[in-house]
């Protein structure tokens, strides 16, 4: 019997590690490969990477991107250091420098936060998300 509790509560830790999920269906946009790629490296920067959420996976519009393929946009939210979720963040994750940037409130406030908005828009990935900065 006791034997039957640990593998419970292991099946129970085991399924909560991978607990960042999608919340849409726009992974085939991008691909399965450079949507994996962006989520692990936006998880890497959070506070609790574990809750992430992703949404909205696109490419720029190559009206504004030479080599749009190279970088993948989307959408974020993950809880913060209270453990509440914040909201929606966009995110830029560039495939072939493995750079990310992401406009939280807390990176915009901060003193770089004018160089991100710059690096945001240089990306194109503003207009391909709806976001206005």
């Amino acid at each position: 019997m006791r034997f039957g509790y640990i593998a419970v509560v292991a099946t129970l830790i085991a399924s909560s590690v991978c607990a960042q999920e999608v919340l849409d269906n726009s992974v085939g946009a991008v691909g399965d490969d450079k949507a994996n790629a962006a989520m692990s490296a936006v998880m890497a920067r959070l506070r609790d990477p574990m809750s992430a959420q992703f949404k909205s996976f696109t490419h720029p519009d190559s009206m504004y991107q030479q080599y749009p393929q190279n970088i993948v946009c989307g959408m974020v939210n993950a809880k913060n250091g209270f453990g509440g979720y914040n909201s929606f963040t966009p995110f830029a994750y560039h495939v072939l420098n493995k750079t990310t940037i992401i406009l939280a409130d807390s990176i915009l406030a901060s003193a770089g936060g004018e160089l991100s908005k710059l690096a945001f828009k240089s990306t194109s990935c503003a207009s391909a998300l709806g976001v206005s900065l």
